[in-house]
């Protein structure tokens, strides 16, 4: 199996304190891959440097040291021209559909952008057709692009992102608690969709939450973070089954103290 991402001894400290002498070791030597077809799943507490991760795979922070690569190229060095196909390549999914929708555009206006931005489809016509067939393909009523952000569901919202992340051809998507926000019937929904589209299309997902029971669901490798640092490393079954380090059996054991 192919490696679509690699992180190598990444790390990334913030400055504070009035003279900006206090050093945060927000993410500390952290190193992991995406195999290509394949979810690897993300887990650790609030502030942990889960999101500062993929804020860095997204190109919106520059590590202070390390090396993420993809496809084998350094990102921190990609020249100007190549930026934009991979942003296009490497989509993001929040947990919060409605701040990923502008508030003051229709859906089908917010789709349309996202693909004329990237130089996707020569005619509003041709453009049209995509998004009705990918619409159709995440079980969405067409009607839902006459709407603003706020006249549609938690689930068609996020549905309408998968959708627009979909329309730019991604290989990656990123998603940052991508359910957290949503009811849990919803919640099921959204995670099949997530496998199904996964089969259909071959994505590679970077799946980042709080939540390990639902990592043992969706991924086929877990990273464990803790205070900056990836504390575990292994295939799902090695990480849910026999866990090595303290900090993962805590959280498998939250979980299964609840059930």
């Amino acid at each position: 199996m192919s490696k679509i991402l690699e992180l190598e001894q990444v790390s990334r400290d913030f400055s504070g304190g009035v003279f900006r002498t206090h050093v945060t070791h927000a993410v500390d030597h952290v190193s992991f891959s995406l195999e290509k077809g394949k979810t690897f799943g993300l887990v650790g507490n609030s502030g942990c440097g889960k999101t500062t991760l993929s804020r860095m795979i997204t190109r919106q922070l520059k590590p202070t040291s390390g090396t993420i690569r993809f496809e084998g190229e350094d990102i921190a060095q990609m020249p100007r021209n190549r930026r934009k196909p991979y942003h296009r390549r490497v989509q993001m999914i929040f947990q919060n559909p409605e701040a990923s929708l502008d508030p003051t555009m229709q859906i089908r206006d917010s789709l349309l952008e996202a693909m004329v931005i990237h130089g996707l489809g020569s005619s509003t016509e041709e453009r049209m057709d995509v998004i009705l067939r990918t619409l159709d393909q995440l079980g969405l009523p067409d009607y839902l692009l006459s709407r603003y952000p706020h006249q549609i569901s938690g689930g068609e919202g996020q549905r309408l992102v998968i959708c627009r992340a979909l329309l730019l051809e991604p290989e990656v998507l990123l998603l940052d608690e991508p359910t957290s926000m949503l009811d849990v019937s919803v919640q099921a929904n959204i995670m099949n969709l997530l496998k199904e589209l996964q089969q259909e299309l071959g994505l590679t997902y970077l799946y980042i939450t709080h939540d390990i029971e639902l990592l043992g669901w969706i991924s086929h490798s877990i990273g464990v973070m803790q205070k900056g640092k990836l504390v575990e490393l292994g295939s799902r079954d090695q990480i849910m089954e026999a866990p090595t380090h303290p900090y993962t059996k805590e959280l498998l054991y939250s979980y299964t103290s609840w059930e």
